[in-house]
């Protein structure tokens, strides 16, 4: 793996990043950024696996290491757009549109 380009960095950033490449290979930061992007893990986790206590150095560092967001769910989103329309009317909102698909409906 080819490390990130940080010569754009502000040097805080750069300092925070340096620290961790300090620790950890590229290889085992990716591996951490990814499981946080796709959701394996939370913030929390990750920022403890990279040892940081800023939020914005685990968005920069996601950032640079050009970790890629899994692609939105369009029928939840139009399941998600077409509850609030409802809620916005006044409607009763089913359960099966106030949780996702993939939940069982719970009553």
């Amino acid at each position: 793996m080819q490390g990130p380009d940080l010569s754009a960095l502000d040097p805080a950033y750069l300092k925070a990043i340096s620290e961790i490449r300090g620790r950890l290979t590229d290889e085992q930061i990716a591996d951490v950024l990814e499981r946080y992007v796709a959701g394996g893990i939370d913030r929390d986790e990750a920022m403890e696996s990279l040892d940081v206590n800023y939020l914005g150095v685990l968005y920069t560092a996601v950032s640079v290491y050009k970790i890629e967001r899994p692609e939105l769910d369009q029928a939840e989103i139009e399941r998600g757009a077409e509850a609030v329309r409802m809620w916005r009317n006044g409607e009763h909102v089913p359960v099966e549109l106030r949780q996702p698909a993939s939940w069982k409906v719970r009553h």
